[in-house]
């Protein structure tokens, strides 16, 4: 059906160059530099920082034995110091073998060498050794021409080979001078240099390392590892001239000793000419760099043969898609014509003489034109006689005439109507030859989906009102046009209890209601007034023209007898009503948004009233809104910084008179406004949706509070239906519990009734899912709510609560006596507890008692207290009988308001 189509053009332009494998061999000789490049830096940078962390080592090191060595040489310097003082002030006895001295020299010894005790013709007097009588071992008395004086002090310093076990002495040598100054003995320390190996054997300096101490005219003193052929000789020669002479210093030099390469850095004492040495060879520093540098050059290798690899595939990838590429062209051209054919849109072409070239079905079919006759050749106003000729509609064949013949403009778009409702979208475009292409698209599905977005962008789909867009522009219209003698009066409707008709009958019964309640609402209206469904349960009404607060509440006691007829939704009889705020504008406000506001605060009273009834606006209204705006405001704020206390209530166990476990109750001081109620922070804490993360607080606090009392004690905690509906409530809890170390068993969740009636399944699949981790569950204010006894046949309930109420009573109505003996013996047959709540006389208690209640709570025993203050009661093992009377900021009502959820 096609006549032709235009050729495209064969091949691309990069195909045409055959150098794309040159550019790919350029990049990877370039990548394969940077990597050699980058791994050959890496690998000299390494060997710098392990030769340097090997310095660092080795010269923190050498610092800390210098410390060592110059605060031990200091002591034995001093206490030769001290010796010679004594001896040359004649406070002791310097006679062959005096007990005294010899008794001064063991005390000073402390097992770092010996001291002996030379006259001054060199004969020993005496010694630090062990006393033998008055006879002595002759010493060698130090030769002068081996010792080196030390400067600042007049002692003097040594290496000598011992006489008789040819082991290296390291010798202190310090002069004793009478008062006068005459010579009267010397004092001598011999240290074996052994000490000193020892020493250093003790200090971990990694593989192929080393410690030296040299006198400074370059004589060994001693070394580790040990090197004994060598103690005593010179090293004053080659690289190690300069280390004797510049004394501190880091240098790297082949080993005397063993011949190795060896970093080395030398420390000099500051006390005695001794020159410490810490060395360690280059090799075993390298150890860790050479392990570095053959994984660094594994990964360049590996680095450099993957991008061979890839580079290669991905050069004759090219030249296979070149290929490919060739033959889609040559395909592409085939399924071109098999596309003018398929494609939803009818197609022309005409030429620059206005002869058709290229046309399709759907463009036949969508003009109801011939085949026989729409054929290559055929000119367009031969087209337009063909339509004709077919009976077709003269205005939409104007328009498209008048379109396609016009070419004021490349481009243009028009749509033509036909009296059946179909529309057509044509589309022209003039092509460089002079010729014309046309699109022709049936948009009649489109534009009928297009009014029905728009239509329900302002329209409610269930029950065909004008939706809260449409109010608020219809609103806006209206003030826009009011005047003081023509007010409007802005109605706010709310269906009282609906979500208990979704909850019970299901939301195709409640969808029903909603239609009906419209639909009454809509019978109440006259021509002029104006109504809008706002979402879920909520209407609006504007009334024009309305002016006196009289007639208002005429019309909304009509809204209300109205609605209040019973409904038959499938089968089901449903009574309902609705609560009604009202606010009069210009009196309520003087621009929609207040008004709003207004008659959203007056439907908030009327629902505080008891529902089913109307409110109008008062100026009051707006300071409590106000006020409950900023106690929101600063509810978050506490919340946040976490400005509560939490106070316990004792609970008492009936049969041993003992504390069995506490109430977790919360507590809110303000810095300003003092104390306030629970009643008051709780339901708004639900309201805007902080209690989730308020509870989540309470329940870890409490657990955290509860791990430190004795492990019979728990700790009960009040939830919200809130909490409850998250599907991952237990195992929040259950990991409060596993991070304050507390057994399940010890914890206890307070329910209400008002929880039970809601999505029956749900709770009790997460009841169930709290008692398999061992989690107590208490049925809170038992009797005074919808309370049934098939909650205790059907959930796992340990614990049932008797109302405050009831125990109020206890003593002067038979009634209230009655229905907690039925509680009791109820409880009783299930094996469950029973609490009675509010507790306040002895009376109460002994009869509570003897009916068989198992616990109690109230202030006969004590009120909510702090954690201190508890803490004190459970350690005093006391329960008093009268606790002080509840003040205004501890009421009962209060305790118990902590947990009103």
């Amino acid at each position: 059906m096609a006549h032709d189509v235009q050729e495209w053009s064969s091949g691309s332009r990069w195909a045409a160059h055959h150098t794309p494998t040159r550019w790919i061999a350029a990049i990877g000789a370039l990548l394969l530099i940077i990597i050699i490049s980058v791994t050959a830096w890496a690998v000299l940078a390494t060997r710098d920082r392990a030769l340097h962390n090997g310095e660092r080592e080795l010269s923190n090191t050498a610092l800390i034995l210098t410390r060592h060595l110059d605060r031990e040489f200091e002591d034995l310097l001093s206490d030769q110091r001290d010796i010679s003082t004594l001896l040359g002030a004649g406070a002791l006895n310097f006679q062959l073998g005096a007990k005294s001295v010899h008794e001064i020299l063991r005390s000073k010894a402390s097992g770092i060498g010996e001291f002996e005790l030379f006259d001054a013709v060199g004969m020993q007097v005496n010694s630090s050794r062990a006393w033998v009588g008055a006879t002595l071992s002759q010493q060698q008395f130090p030769p002068a021409e081996q010792l080196k004086p030390i400067a600042g002090r007049k002692s003097s310093i040594g290496l000598i080979r011992d006489a008789v076990t040819t082991n290296w002495i390291i010798v202190l040598s310090r002069p004793i001078t009478d008062q006068d100054g005459t010579l009267i003995g010397t004092i001598v320390r011999r240290i074996p240099a052994s000490l000193y190996e020892t020493f250093f054997s003790s200090v971990a300096l990694g593989e192929q390392a080393a410690l030296a101490l040299f006198l400074d005219d370059s004589a060994l003193v001693a070394r580790y590892p040990e090197a004994h052929d060598s103690i005593g000789k010179v090293f004053r020669f080659g690289s190690l001239e300069q280390l004797f002479r510049d004394g501190s210093m880091t240098f790297q030099s082949p080993s005397p000793f063993d011949g190795s390469l060896r970093l080395a850095v030398s420390r000099p004492l500051k006390h005695v000419p001794l020159l410490l040495v810490a060395s360690r060879s280059i090799p075993a520093i390298l150890t860790d760099w050479r392990k570095q540098t053959e994984l660094l050059l594994s990964i360049a290798a590996a680095l450099a043969i993957v991008i061979s690899l890839v580079l290669s595939m991905f050069a004759r990838r090219l030249l296979q898609q070149h290929k490919e590429t060739q033959y889609r062209l040559k395909m592409d051209k085939k399924r071109l014509d098999v596309a003018v054919n398929n494609m939803s849109h009818g197609l022309t072409m005409f030429d620059a003489a206005g002869r058709l070239e290229v046309f399709n079905q759907p463009y036949l079919d969508i003009y109801g034109l011939s085949s026989e006759v729409v054929k290559p050749g055929i000119t367009f106003e031969e087209i337009v006689a063909h339509f004709r000729e077919i009976g077709g509609e003269e205005e939409p064949l104007q328009q498209y005439f008048e379109f396609v013949a016009s070419h004021k403009d490349q481009k243009g778009t028009v749509e033509v109507s036909f009296s059946d409702g179909k529309s057509v979208l044509i589309t022209r475009q003039i092509i460089s030859e002079g010729g014309l292409v046309t699109t022709h698209e049936d948009i009649t599905h489109r534009k009928k989906a297009q009014e029905r977005i728009a239509h329900l962008a302002h329209f409610d789909e269930l029950t065909g009102l004008p939706n809260r867009t449409s109010f608020r522009d219809h609103l806006n219209a209206a003030f826009a046009s009011l005047k003081d003698s023509n007010p409007l009066a802005l109605l706010y409707i709310d269906v009282d209890e609906f979500k208990t008709v979704n909850d019970t009958l299901g939301h195709p019964i409640g969808d029903q209601l909603l239609k009906a309640i419209a639909d009454r609402l809509e019978s109440c209206l006259r021509h002029d007034d104006y109504i809008a469904r706002l979402g879920g349960d909520e209407f609006a009404i504007v009334l024009h023209d309305q002016h006196s607060a009289h007639q208002i509440g005429n019309f909304a006691k009509m809204v209300h007898a109205a609605v209040r007829d019973t409904y038959d939704c499938d089968g089901h009889a449903i009574s309902s009503d609705v609560s009604i705020g009202i606010a009069i504008a210009p009196q309520h406000g003087s621009d929609p948004n207040q008004l709003i506001s207004h008659a959203d605060m007056a439907l908030y009273a009327a629902k505080s009233d008891g529902r089913r009834t109307f409110r109008f606006f008062e100026p009051e209204m707006d300071i409590t809104a106000r006020a409950k705006h900023e106690l929101a405001v600063e509810l978050r704020r506490a919340v946040a910084d976490r400005a509560f206390d939490i106070h316990f209530q004792p609970l008492v166990d009936l049969a041993t008179g003992q504390i069995s476990g506490c109430e977790a109750l919360l507590r809110w001081h303000h810095p300003t406004r003092g104390a306030i109620s629970p009643a008051e922070f709780i339901p708004l804490a639900e309201e805007i949706g902080l209690i989730e993360e308020l509870g989540e607080w309470v329940l870890a606090e409490s657990c955290r509070e509860a791990a430190t009392w004795p492990s019979h004690m728990t700790v009960a905690v009040n939830v919200s239906p809130i909490q409850f509906k998250r599907q991952t409530f237990a195992l929040n809890v259950a990991l409060a519990v596993a991070r304050a170390g507390l057994g399940a068993h010890r914890l206890e969740l307070e329910i209400t009734e008002a929880l039970l009636l809601r999505d029956n399944d749900t709770t009790l699949a997460t009841l169930t899912e709290l008692r398999n981790i061992g989690i107590k569950i208490a049925l809170d204010d038992f009797g005074t709510g919808y309370s049934s006894l098939s909650y205790l046949h059907r959930f796992p309930i340990d614990k049932i609560k008797i109302d405050k109420s009831f125990v109020a009573r206890l003593t002067d109505e038979q009634s209230s006596l009655t229905i907690i003996q039925a509680i009791v013996q109820i409880a009783a047959s299930g094996d469950r507890i029973t609490l009675a709540e509010g507790v306040e006389t002895s009376e109460q208690r002994d009869l509570l008692k003897k009916i068989g209640c198992t616990q109690m709570q109230g202030y006969l025993f004590s009120p909510a207290l702090r954690t201190e203050d508890l803490n004190r009661l459970i350690s005093s093992g006391q329960v008093p009988d009268n606790a002080p009377p509840p003040s205004a900021e501890h009421s009962t009502d209060e305790l118990r308001a902590a947990a009103a959820t």
